[in-house]
């Protein structure tokens, strides 16, 4: 009995995470084709096949559906730009490292800057702070303190770097996924360039 309740739990468990991620796809096509504001709960049902239900089972409006795709990308992206297997010499080595890894990750998974890209009146990078976007800056600044700490990197204004370096990431990032080519160094170069004159190091 025991086994196939936890058989159940586990069948479940799959299905929530496999709808769940029907809705978000859904929800990252809709918002590119249409547009945030004229996107309706409805489109993204339509375009799932799940039935209206099993949406309101998990999201209680296509605003809650944004914040989520957001937060995904923001978990993702902080696993993919870790430092953990390299140790930076210095405070532009370690941008250069971070920058790079996020920038590759949004080659590979642009869909986050067409959404901000058609959607500039409602989507900024001002606007959406989801949980886990406030926990990957966080955990930014703690990498950084600790460099500070270890005398690897220049003592300056920790707050600030932080609250400059997502709106320079987006805007350089929604720039790059325009192109036909995409040159991961040389904008890679250009956010290292606006955030070194930016904190003044």
């Amino acid at each position: 009995m025991t086994a196939n309740n936890n058989y159940n739990d586990g069948v479940r468990e799959t299905n929530k995470t496999k709808n769940r991620r029907l809705i978000l796809e859904a929800g990252i096509r809709v918002f590119i084709d249409k547009g945030v504001a004229e996107t309706t709960v409805r489109d993204i049902i339509r375009s799932t096949g799940l039935a209206s239900g099993t949406f309101y089972n998990y999201f209680k409006s296509k605003e809650d559906v944004l914040v989520a795709i957001f937060d995904d990308f923001a978990k993702e992206a902080g696993k993919n730009i870790r430092i953990e297997d390299t140790q930076p010499n210095n405070f532009e080595d370690f941008l250069r490292i971070k920058v790079t890894r996020f920038f590759k990750f949004v080659s590979s998974k642009p869909e986050i800057y067409l959404i901000m890209s058609n959607n500039h009146n409602l989507v900024n990078n001002f606007s959406i702070n989801t949980p886990q976007i406030i926990l990957e800056i966080d955990y930014l600044k703690e990498e950084i303190k600790g460099g500070i700490k270890e005398g690897i990197f220049p003592n300056f204004d920790v707050d600030f770097f932080a609250l400059v370096i997502r709106p320079i990431a987006d805007a350089v990032a929604q720039e790059m996924i325009t192109q036909k080519k995409i040159n991961i160094n040389k904008y890679t170069e250009k956010c290292i360039n606006f955030l070194i004159r930016g904190i003044g190091v």
